[in-house]
């Protein structure tokens, strides 16, 4: 069974921000579809415990524009 990470939003009138809280993330992989869908899996620990998210968005994403960066504690 896969938890929940903690999710910040944030946005401006031409973009979105959004930031997955998951210290010590291992694996992880961000999926962007064009039609505003965000999805993200992890795991974290020793355990290995899984961690997703499937967020629909409003509007339409620019895939290509997008930048995801990964670090030790955040994946934005």
């Amino acid at each position: 069974m896969s938890r929940h990470p903690e999710i910040l939003w944030a946005q401006r009138s031409d973009k979105v921000f959004i930031t997955v809280s998951l210290p010590d993330a291992k694996n992880a992989q961000v999926k962007l579809e064009p039609d505003g869908r965000f999805t993200f899996s992890a795991t974290e620990g020793s355990v290995n415990q899984q961690y997703s998210a499937d967020l629909e968005l409003f509007g339409k994403l620019n895939v290509e524009a997008s930048k995801i960066a990964t670090g030790l504690r955040h994946t934005v």
